[in-house]
């Protein structure tokens, strides 16, 4: 009876530790995708500066920045099953009084597993254009991290994509924080002033007599992300931005876009709540579950082998 319970202990043992090890071998790099399916929504609020060209005044302002980002399961790049996912991200900025201050339109195709972008997919594009992507919105190269920092991040720089300058910059490491209870690695993503585009302007907004001149409009950002690791989620953000023309001359002209935007307190709440179910469910395959598992095995194990030692012992007759 003895050496059959130490078989059974043995077994359930090995199937234990094997178990343990599929979870964190086969099982966690399966779960550990972004799923298909995805909708979300973040909302930032500050005060800035602001250039309106219709009054060709700059004014003080209140602003709100609304960016959706939703999957696109029509185009075949993101097709189920696969590694690829297609992301539409749309950004409408706007004014205290529900004036339009600016807009973005981004479609990308990601890597599911790293979050890094796939320049190699069709029908992608950059564009502020209300007519839609333009030939060289649709040429500019997809790169670097978008909206999302790979599962596992590390404490290390990261190539993050601006999708104002259009490429990707470095993202600096700068330590850990605490953000509604859960620890976080902030990242910083400072961008000095570089051109973006030339544009015919009236001379009057970079101190010309000209009636119209070719200006610069030069961008700078100091963008700060505080990701949750496990996850990668960013679950706040901040972005301190300024755009600003400058003549022929070289010198600055009116200043079109100044202030810092920060996510919102309900944004904040909905994201830490989203970064904190994932890190769960990937804790519990990837460590928590193995963990226990390979405990529990090793216990059975040891328990079936010393029975099984014991049940071979020769018996004395007093």
């Amino acid at each position: 009876m003895r050496r059959v319970a130490s078989l059974v202990l043995v077994a359930l043992g090995i199937f234990s530790l094997a178990l343990g090890a599929v979870l964190r071998f086969y099982v966690y790099p399966e779960l550990a995708v972004v799923p298909l399916d995805q909708k979300v929504e973040s909302v930032a609020e500050g005060a800035a500066k602001v250039f309106y060209p219709k009054d060709l005044v700059v004014k003080n302002a209140q602003l709100t920045a609304t960016r959706k980002v939703e999957s696109n399961r029509v185009l075949p790049d993101g097709k189920s099953g696969g590694n690829v996912m297609v992301w539409d991200s749309g950004l409408v900025v706007t004014d205290s009084n529900n004036q339009l201050v600016s807009a973005m339109e981004h479609r990308v195709c990601l890597d599911r597993h790293t979050n890094m972008a796939l320049d190699k997919c069709s029908q992608q594009y950059v564009t502020d254009e209300e007519k839609g992507p333009t030939p060289a919105d649709k040429a500019v190269r997809q790169e670097g991290l978008n909206y999302k920092f790979p599962f596992a991040t590390e404490a290390k720089d990261y190539e993050y994509f601006d999708t104002t300058l259009r490429k990707a910059t470095t993202a600096r490491y700068e330590g850990t924080d605490e953000i509604g209870g859960l620890q976080v690695y902030k990242f910083v993503q400072k961008i000095p002033s570089t051109k973006f585009r030339d544009q015919e302007v009236p001379g009057s907004l970079v101190n010309s007599t000209e009636a119209s001149v070719k200006a610069e409009r030069r961008y700078s950002n100091t963008r700060t992300m505080w990701v949750e690791p496990k996850s990668g989620i960013i679950v706040k953000g901040s972005e301190q931005q300024r755009q600003v023309l400058v003549g022929p001359d070289g010198k600055e002209g009116t200043v079109l876009l100044e202030g810092t935007l920060t996510f919102t307190e309900k944004t904040v709440k909905e994201s830490v709540a989203r970064a904190t179910e994932a890190r769960d469910k990937l804790t519990l395959i990837s460590s928590t579950g193995p963990i226990v598992l390979a405990s529990l095995g090793a216990l059975l194990l040891l328990a079936g082998i010393l029975l099984g030692v014991f049940a071979r012992r020769p018996r004395h007759v007093a």
